[in-house]
């Protein structure tokens, strides 16, 4: 039957009730077909995408309210996504007919409830084959000793979220294992509801209340569509590759996700999977901004940087050859809050949770006239009657325009080697709200995280002893202490983020911690905009830095960065 017999609208009415399935098949039956099909985006694959019982909004749970690009993508992702478990089948070396005759493996479905099969999920897990689903019926299901899941299997509660609760303690000890719409909450036992040391485990839809979700390399871990609650935490030891994607973190008293050690040798069978899978990722922007940070395509939070818009833009060469610059400063302020002497990482703890009682305030104890200080020799006029280039308050009348993220990448291969790598654990899209911490990176641990909102905590992030974690178009804000620390030899990329409105610096670099920080918004700080002492490095360039209480980039004792052409602006003060 020609689609063009009948109106387009009617059409699409008809098409409206088949299911996934039978959709496909009619994008099978030609071009036309398959176009009539695909226009159905906002209508039926949007009611498709949001009644899978296994996934919730493609942008839950940072940007509910904003719709995805496609909805039929979105859809695709999904199942791409939740198939991934069952991929650790041997590779066919043979010719690729073979694949038609394979015997498929038989899958039985087991219930688990009052009335079914089985009273108890231990009983179930005894008798389930290879690739079976365990069905759990609405209910509380409680074990008094820990439980191995010793094959392959599939845990699905039945319901909606919430009506299937486990108090349990399950040791995975098979190569891969899906659970599904579930509760975890920890039992009398143990507060790790969840651990695997080996096996790949993917996790769908489930919430974690009080309870720590243990991953030790070479497993790997998928969690989509997760919550981590009233002090719920996952914790990842030497993994060479796990994947947390679009999870909702909130209440920690602790770091809500923990990266510790450097990534196993060892990799399991999922490793190239999640590798794959990352790639067919889009690319995710927290804010409308794009790569090129220029100032009026700023977020709308915040006000804009004052008067950027009045500086004539030249390159980076041409600025850097200009060595006549007017004015002189003005005066140095020493601060009330900066010691002499660094803080230790115990200090660091207290300072975090002193200042989530209080509001941050700040005095300005004195000044001291720049004739009087010990730089004053810098002010002094050359033999060819011009200033120092240090010895300028006011950016020159004319300023280099900040490069692009693209072309950051270009000049600098050590940050496009970040950029592209996806070892250790992925963040994407998560969203850590209203705790003490965000994600803690140790021990030459390594982290990427994309897409992400921090918002509400004592600090977003904290990278110490070595680690290395890459941040990309981030929101990191509200922050009761800093939002990002890096200490003991750190690094790692951080770029085109936007964090703003932090009670400390927005960027903390301390004890020989030398990261690459260029194409960020760092805005509307209560404290300076990045905090570089204790013989801290880093390479900062190509930022937006406005509005900030206090110094755009504060430099205190053996602090030693490059700041490389940036657009920096301290906030105007009232007398």
């Amino acid at each position: 039957m020609e689609v063009g017999s009948l109106p387009v609208e009617l059409w699409r009415l008809i098409l409206a009730y088949l299911p996934l399935p039978d959709l496909g098949r009619c994008c099978q039956v030609c071009r036309a077909w398959r176009e009539l099909v695909l226009s159905l985006d906002n209508t039926r694959w949007r009611q498709l995408c949001l009644g899978c019982p296994e996934c919730k909004h493609p942008n839950w749970p940072s940007q509910p309210h904003v719709e995805p690009p496609s909805w039929r993508e979105a859809l695709k992702q999904h199942a791409l996504a939740t198939r991934t478990w069952t991929q650790n089948g041997p590779e066919l070396q043979s010719s690729a007919c073979l694949v038609f005759f394979r015997r498929r493996k038989d899958r039985r479905t087991w219930h688990v409830g009052p009335g079914c099969e089985f009273e108890t999920l231990r009983g179930a897990l005894g008798v389930a084959g290879p690739y079976d689903r365990v069905v759990l019926h609405p209910g509380v299901y409680e074990e008094q000793a820990e439980l191995a899941i010793k094959v392959p299997v599939e845990l699905i509660g039945l319901g909606t979220l919430g009506e299937v609760a486990l108090l349990v303690c399950i040791e995975q000890q098979c190569p891969t294992a899906r659970l599904c719409n579930l509760v975890f909450m920890p039992p009398w036992f143990s507060t790790v509801v969840y651990k695997t040391s080996w096996g790949h485990v993917q996790l769908d839809n489930c919430n974690f209340e009080g309870a720590q979700l243990q991953i030790r390399g070479p497993g790997t871990c998928q969690a989509r569509f997760c919550s981590f609650s009233q002090s719920s935490s996952a914790h990842l030891i030497g993994v060479a590759l796990s994947l947390l994607d679009s999870c909702d973190f909130s209440g920690s008293d602790i770091a809500s996700v923990t990266v510790e050690g450097p990534p196993t040798s060892e990799r399991n069978w999922a490793c190239k999977h999640l590798a794959a899978l990352t790639r067919t990722f889009p690319t995710c922007f927290v804010s409308e901004s794009s790569g090129n940070l220029k100032p009026n395509s700023l977020s709308s939070v915040g006000p804009h940087p004052p008067g950027c818009n009045n500086k004539n833009s030249m390159s980076i060469d041409e600025w850097q050859k200009k060595v006549l610059l007017e004015g002189v400063c003005h005066s140095t302020v020493i601060e009330d809050g900066w010691s002499d002497g660094e803080h230790s990482e115990a200090e660091d703890d207290n300072l975090d949770s002193e200042t989530g009682n209080k509001s941050i305030s700040f005095t300005l104890d004195y000044k001291i006239p720049c004739d009087h200080h010990g730089l004053s020799h810098l002010l002094k006029p050359q033999t060819d009657g011009s200033f120092p280039l240090a010895s300028c308050p006011d950016p020159p009348s004319e300023t280099p325009e900040p490069l692009t993220f693209q072309q950051e990448l270009e000049r600098d291969p050590e940050a496009n080697m970040l950029a592209a790598s996806t070892l250790g654990c992925i963040l994407r899209r998560c969203l850590f709200r209203d705790g003490k911490g965000g994600v803690h990176v140790s021990n030459y641990g390594q982290a990427r995280l994309e897409g992400n909102v921090f918002r509400g905590l004592n600090y977003a992030v904290r990278c110490i002893q070595n680690s290395t974690i890459v941040m990309l178009r981030n929101e990191v804000c509200e922050c009761r202490a800093s939002g990002v620390f890096l200490r003991l030899s750190a690094q790692g990329l951080i770029a085109e983020n936007n964090i703003h409105s932090n009670g400390e610096a927005g960027l903390d670099i301390r004890k020989g911690a030398n990261p690459i920080i260029v194409c960020n918004q760092i805005h509307s700080g209560l404290r300076s905009g990045v905090v570089v002492l204790g013989n801290g490095k880093g390479s900062i360039r190509s930022n937006l830095i406005y509005n900030n209480k206090e110094a755009g980039v504060y430099i205190l004792f053996s602090g030693n960065p490059a700041v490389v052409c940036g657009l920096c602006h301290p906030a105007s003060h009232s007398s």
